[in-house]
C-alpha cells in the first residue's frame, strides 16, 4: 500500500494553486504553506483548513515532510532546493528551476548525493495536445521527425516581457516541449526586438538532423488572444495544433498521414496541472525518476535558455 506524501509548500501565490491541486489528489497531505503576507495565510488557513507559517524553517527541518514545493521567486528556487534536498526532502519546483546553469548543475549533484529527487513543473508537456503530440514522435507512426516549429503570441496582459522576461518565463516553455523530443542543442542561432517591455522572439536550430523553429511574441494588440500552437513534419505526415484563448476560443488538433487527414476536434482533455501531480506521486511511490519532469530535463531547458540569451 502507497504511503501518503506529506507536503510542505513555500509560497503563497501559485502555492495556494497548488494546495486546492494536492486536496483533489489521494495520496498527497499538505502539512504547511509558508509566507510572508499575513493576509494571505490568514484566508488560506481559512479557506483551505491548511496549517501556514512564516518561518521557513519549520518546513524546511520537518521530519514529516517528503515532498517541498518551491513557489517562491526564480532567484531564490536554487537556495531552497539546496535546503530541502540536505534535509532528505524530495522537490518539486516551479518552472523555470533556476537562471544560472551552475546553480542548476548544483541542486542536480546534491540530489544524487542525498539521493531524492528534483521534479521542475514543465506542465505544458503534460497538456493533452503536447502530449499527444510526444507519444506519437516516440512511437514513431509518422516515420522520422523533420522538423519542429513551435509558436505562442500574447498581449502584455502578463507584464513585463521584453527580451529577457520573455526568454526566462514565455518562450522557455517551448524550449521545455522541443527539448523533451530532440535534447538539447550545442549551438543555436536567435533574434529579438523589444519594445516598451514587449518583444517578439525566434530560435532556431539543427540537432539529429531535425530543424527547429520557436517562436514567442508578447507584442500582441489587447484585443488579441492568447495563442500557442506547434507543427511537427514526419517523413509520412505530420501533426498540427493551434489554440485561441479568450473571448475568442478556438482549438484544433490534426494529423496528416499518407495523404490522409484526421481533425481530432475533441481530444480527452485532463488538467495538465494534476497530470504532474500524479506523475510526481507515482515517481515517489514507485522509487523511480520521472522521464519528463526530471531535473536533467530543466537542465537542457536552462542550457537552451542562456545559449539563446548569448546569441542575441
Amino acid at each position: 500500500m502507497n504511503k501518503m506524501i506529506k507536503v510542505g509548500i513555500l509560497g503563497t501565490g501559485f502555492g495556494r494553486n497548488h494546495a486546492e491541486l494536492y486536496k483533489k489528489i489521494n495520496g498527497f497531505d499538505v502539512v504547511s504553506i509558508f509566507g510572508r503576507n499575513t493576509e494571505k495565510l490568514k484566508n488560506i488557513s481559512n479557506e483551505l483548513s491548511i496549517k501556514t507559517t512564516s518561518d521557513i524553517n519549520e518546513i524546511i527541518e520537518n521530519k514529516d515532510i517528503d515532498l517541498i514545493d518551491i513557489c517562491l521567486p526564480t532567484e531564490i528556487h536554487a537556495k531552497w532546493a539546496i535546503e530541502g534536498l540536505k534535509n532528505n526532502k524530495h522537490i518539486f519546483c516551479e518552472t523555470p528551476l533556476t537562471y544560472k546553469t551552475e546553480e542548476a548543475e548544483e541542486i542536480k549533484n546534491i540530489s544524487l548525493k542525498y539521493g531524492k529527487y528534483v521534479f521542475v513543473n514543465m506542465f505544458l508537456k503534460y497538456s493533452t495536445p503536447h502530449f499527444t503530440a510526444l507519444k506519437y514522435t516516440k512511437e514513431g507512426n509518422l516515420g522520422k521527425l523533420i522538423n519542429i516549429r513551435t509558436y505562442n503570441s500574447t498581449s502584455p496582459r502578463w507584464g513585463d516581457l521584453g527580451l529577457q522576461k520573455n526568454i526566462e518565463t514565455f518562450h522557455i516553455h517551448n524550449m521545455d516541449f522541443v527539448c523533451e523530443i530532440t535534447g538539447c542543442p550545442k549551438s543555436v542561432l536567435a533574434s529579438g526586438l523589444e519594445n516598451n517591455r514587449k518583444s517578439i522572439i525566434t530560435t532556431t536550430f539543427n540537432i539529429n538532423d531535425i530543424h527547429v523553429v520557436l517562436e514567442s511574441n508578447s507584442n500582441m494588440p489587447n484585443c488579441c488572444p492568447f495563442s500557442i500552437g506547434f507543427e511537427l513534419v514526419f517523413t509520412n505526415g505530420s501533426i498540427w495544433y493551434d489554440a485561441k484563448y479568450g473571448e475568442y476560443t478556438k482549438e484544433e488538433f490534426i494529423i496528416f498521414k499518407n495523404n490522409t487527414k484526421t481533425e481530432i476536434l475533441k481530444l480527452d482533455k485532463k488538467d495538465e496541472y494534476e497530470e504532474v501531480l500524479k506523475e510526481i506521486l507515482n515517481c515517489i511511490n514507485n522509487n523511480m525518476k520521472s522521464e519528463m519532469l526530471d531535473i536533467e530535463s530543466a537542465l537542457n531547458t536552462v542550457k537552451l535558455k542562456n545559449m539563446i540569451i548569448t546569441a542575441i
